[in-house]
């Protein structure tokens, strides 16, 4: 396989780009790069300075499925005058499993250069077990993690470009770096579902990336928190509009499903996608998962195939006492959409959640 990498020195105007490299080649354009040496050039040489956003980014295309991970030091002022390692900024840039030409991302900050390095190994290497641990499953987790946390990163990201703008007013406008586009994902990651289609000179855009919203999601358990609001017990002010959300969310679009998976081939779908990550974890735990109420969704064809049925629905772990055992930890969630494929008719698979779900109080009739 051939990668195609571009690194970006601080000083210099235009990036680096080499096509066509091998696995080899592109794990020694990293090592020859002296990042602490750069950390430590920056600012005495601030006025030498054309992209304070350096990097390196390999990038895969393999029958049109693009991925990319971008390595960028975090840096800090303070770090010229100690004798710290640098740290880095790690993204990761894949593509949509049910949205043909659109791309998810997520970003892990504060990283060792050791981390860094292993994720680029991993990158060369094809270990998707290795991006799906990492990368993908946290992001689905953060994504459905509540509108209150993505109104702050929102505001965020308002200030940071309010911020970035000013500081580049008095710097120079042609301080800009040409990857601006994955600096606005940097400051929101993890919150933005990226089209990222290149333009005709392979850069990404900021016109081309369509930042989420609101994720689709399993709505708060409103009995539970209920009680706790009656019974006067500290309830979170952000569950309190997650709770007031929920009692006012309109169900009249959701259609029960005439067909959908059963409980063992939910299982067997959601072992597939994450092989020995879960099912260590339920045979640690003599665990099955189980499925709740189906509810119809749109189909999405795309890069996968053509869709022949996409259903959405709850799932938890129980043990054979049958006792809930939630989602037991990461990476299992709470719920899936549920795919069959005319090329594979007969077996479900898991993708993103496609639309918003009540939570199942069958399905975790036994927790109350």
């Amino acid at each position: 396989m051939s990668y195609k990498v571009s690194i970006q020195n601080p000083f210099e105007q235009q990036e680096h780009v080499a096509e066509n490299v091998n696995a080899g080649k592109a794990l020694q354009l990293f090592e020859e790069i002296d990042w602490a040496a750069l950390e430590r050039e920056l600012y005495p040489r601030e006025d030498e300075v054309l992209n304070y956003l350096y990097f390196y980014e390999i990038q895969s295309d393999v029958n049109g499925e693009r991925r990319t991970l971008t390595i960028t030091p975090d840096f800090d002022k303070d770090f010229a005058a100690s004798n710290d390692e640098p740290v880095f900024i790690i993204r990761y840039e894949y593509p949509h499993l049910a949205r043909p030409g659109k791309f998810l991302d997520y970003q892990i900050q504060l990283s060792t250069y050791a981390f860094a390095k292993e994720c680029l190994q991993a990158f060369i290497n094809d270990n998707r077990q290795f991006f799906i641990e990492h990368f993908e499953s946290p992001r689905e987790k953060n994504m459905k993690s509540g509108g209150c946390f993505r109104k702050v990163l929102v505001g965020f990201f308002v200030c940071g470009i309010a911020l970035i703008a000013f500081t580049h007013f008095v710097i120079g406008w042609h301080h800009v770096p040409t990857h601006f586009a994955s600096l606005k994902a940097y400051i929101i990651s993890g919150e933005s579902n990226a089209t990222n289609d290149a333009n005709e000179t392979g850069v990404d855009t900021a016109a081309n990336i369509d930042y989420a919203t609101a994720a689709p999601q399993v709505l708060l358990d409103t009995v539970f928190w209920k009680r706790q609001i009656e019974n006067g017990e500290f309830v979170p002010e952000e569950v309190n509009e997650e709770y007031e959300a929920a009692l006012k969310f309109d169900f009249s679009h959701l259609q029960l499903a005439d067909e959908g998976p059963n409980s063992q081939e939910a299982e067997a779908a959601i072992i597939y996608r994450y092989k020995d990550e879960v099912g260590q974890l339920l045979k640690r735990d003599e665990a099955h998962i189980r499925i709740g109420k189906c509810y119809k969704a749109e189909l999405q064809n795309g890069a996968n195939g053509q869709e022949t049925a996409r259903v959405t629905a709850m799932i938890c772990a129980f043990d054979k006492k049958g006792n809930n055992l939630g989602n037991i930890q990461m990476p299992l969630d709470i719920a899936y959409d549920f795919v069959q494929y005319a090329s594979d008719p007969g077996t479900w698979y898991i993708t993103d959640l496609s639309q918003t779900i009540p939570y199942d109080y069958e399905l975790n009739k036994n927790k109350y």
